[in-house]
């Protein structure tokens, strides 16, 4: 209910921002600011949580997320909005940390993996979902902002009326960003480039829709193609990062991404494209996370994830902002071109690192894990009991 409330609230505000005739530019920053937020609640929420527990943070931060919605129904001003979608990424940011670390502590390590895969199913299944809730009432209305309300406010429940009690919590810790550098510059430039180009196309793509004239259902169409296309093709690619120099898989996604950016202002079939473009980028982010992880000790992988989820995060907030910025002053069609120059500069970077960088062993290779870019640090926690789990069992297997 939270991610369909969430997909839904992103595509009602672009589409509403453009209807109340906000500069594509303001609509941008609008739409970073999110963000901001989420990265400001991935930093506070863990230390609220250790605080007062996960029950009390996520009723307040559910009612601060459903009254959010409504303000701006209500409050029809790009300023305020702007202030309005920091909490808003503050509260949403804190409820999906709230869920994973819950998760984390229930799940059993026979079960983790399984968690992981149901979990990230409901994100991009619900996510997918609540795009198409734009049809059910018009921009103009209170009924769609009332809808996301309900949605978040229902998900009170599950949680405030559970019959077991609430598991203690340790917030995850990030590494250095100076030593994240000297391991892998790489994986840094990846996961900002996917951040750059998820945050975007999430924040501002609906803006893009209805600025070629198309009904808020094309729009809504084209926004849930970049969602299942998130959720597929990083499941194929994934598979052939496992057999080769995942640089070398990095540099094939960005030029390949690059090339469909380009022909997007040229091309009728723009569904498949964007199809294919929501797969590649968050290809991207996944494989940049998996390289990051073959160059780190076990016991790190979730600290220089978790730093990595939040630059990744710093991209998505300046995505929006500079291609607003790029369409409002420059040309509409420079939506995707800015996408081009992000992508074509990972894609020499990435050639510039497989030749200057050491030696990859293939065989030596962690498994490559589907990480959706719209999560918190909490979640890589799940999965790096499980791995732990998988490995003690394979040495004990071995003896």
């Amino acid at each position: 209910m939270i991610m369909m409330g969430n997909g839904l609230q992103g595509t009602l505000l672009g589409l509403r921002a453009n209807m109340e005739g906000f500069p594509i530019f303001i609509t941008g920053i609008v739409m970073s600011l999110y963000y901001g937020g989420f990265l400001l609640g991935c930093y506070v929420t863990p230390k609220i949580i250790a605080s007062v527990g996960h029950i009390r943070v996520y009723a307040a931060l559910a009612s601060v997320a459903s009254t959010t919605i409504l303000l701006h129904g209500v409050f029809v001003d790009p300023w305020l909005w702007g202030l309005i979608r920091i909490f808003s990424g503050m509260s949403f940011a804190g409820l999906f940390i709230v869920t994973e670390s819950w998760l984390n502590s229930i799940a059993t390590n026979r079960l983790r993996g399984l968690t992981f895969g149901i979990y990230i199913f409901v994100l991009n299944s619900s996510l997918f979902i609540g795009q198409f809730l734009i049809n059910l009432a018009p921009l103009g209305d209170m009924g769609l902002f009332v809808l996301i309300s309900v949605l978040v406010s229902l998900a009170l429940l599950p949680l405030t009326l559970a019959n077991k009690p609430a598991p203690g919590y340790a917030a995850p810790e990030t590494l250095p960003l100076r030593k994240l550098i000297k391991t892998s510059q790489l994986a840094l430039v990846s996961v900002f480039a996917s951040g750059f180009c998820a945050g975007t196309v999430m924040g501002i793509g609906v803006v893009y829709a209805d600025e070629l004239g198309q009904t808020k259902s094309w729009a809504a169409g084209l926004m849930a193609s970049y969602i299942l296309g998130s959720a597929l093709i990083p499941l194929v690619i994934g598979t052939i990062s496992d057999r080769l120099d995942r640089r070398k898989v990095i540099i094939g996604i960005a030029f390949c991404a690059f090339a469909t950016s380009l022909i997007f202002n040229i091309s009728p079939y723009t569904f498949i494209l964007m199809f294919v473009f929501g797969g590649l980028i968050t290809s991207i982010y996944s494989v940049g996370l998996a390289y990051m992880n073959d160059n780190i000790k076990p016991d790190q992988a979730v600290s220089a994830s978790t730093s990595l989820i939040l630059i990744n995060g710093m991209g998505a907030m300046l995505g929006p902002l500079i291609s607003g910025l790029i369409m409002e002053y420059i040309a509409l069609n420079a939506f995707f071109y800015g996408f081009s120059i992000v992508l074509l500069s990972l894609f020499f970077f990435g050639i510039y690192r497989a030749y200057a960088g050491d030696k990859v062993i293939v065989e030596e290779q962690g498994e490559f894990v589907h990480m959706p870019t719209r999560t918190s640090p909490e979640l890589l926690q799940i999965l790096d009991e499980d791995i732990a789990e998988s490995e003690s069992e394979d040495k004990e297997a071995v003896q």
